[in-house]
């Protein structure tokens, strides 16, 4: 059971936020799985809107991972990051790019079943693994306004489209107010561009 905190109750506030400490993981875990981040073991600090062409849910998910304990063995603990789910009427392709080099969050690059495919943009290519079912969803998903807007981030990142909506977990975020309003952010501009065809 998650405590307030009352940094984020705050910012919820503020925002007309519906806030929940202990998250209701039903909503969160019909996401899953996710294309390349490691399944949660769970979520707490959820934070919810809606608008009319979806909704929005900000919340820390959680991983195990290892670390050398102070014996000088080794322990188990969790790691958290934040992370987004948007319903978004506008979003029509399947995707998933990620430029995590990590191992705590993200999931091994050979059990990724989708398949990887390249854009055609090398900037983008160098730094992102991009993933989609077939080449027509790369093209409707990975948009060059999209590419760009992620590679601007300069963050390790995990974004995935699906009909209907997308992810994005920014997974070096901090837990304090500047982290969370950039993701608030990110998230409304990640889905404007994600829709913007080429033209």
């Amino acid at each position: 059971m998650g405590d307030a905190v009352g940094w984020i109750a705050q910012y919820a506030a503020q925002r007309g936020l519906r806030y929940e400490p202990d998250a209701d993981e039903r909503w969160l875990r019909a996401w899953e799985p996710y294309t390349t981040l490691k399944t949660p073991t769970g979520y707490e600090h959820a934070l919810y809107a809606t608008g009319s062409g979806g909704s929005l849910t900000l919340a820390r998910f959680s991983v195990p991972t290892e670390v050398m304990s102070p014996s000088g063995g080794v322990a188990q603990v969790d790691a958290a990051a934040w992370i987004c789910i948007a319903q978004d009427v506008r979003i029509e392709a399947t995707a998933a790019m990620t430029n995590d080099p990590g191992r705590i969050f993200a999931e091994n690059i050979d059990l990724i079943a989708m398949k990887r495919r390249p854009t055609g943009d090398p900037v983008f290519d160098r730094t992102f693994a991009t993933f989609a079912p077939t080449a027509n969803d790369l093209a409707l998903a990975v948009t060059p306004s999209l590419r760009k807007l992620l590679l601007s981030w300069n963050v390790p990142v995990h974004a995935e489209l699906r009909k209907g909506g997308f992810v994005v977990a920014p997974v070096s975020l901090g837990a304090d107010p500047t982290s969370l309003s950039w993701l608030a952010h990110a998230a409304h501009v990640f889905g404007d561009k994600a829709c913007k065809r080429a033209g």
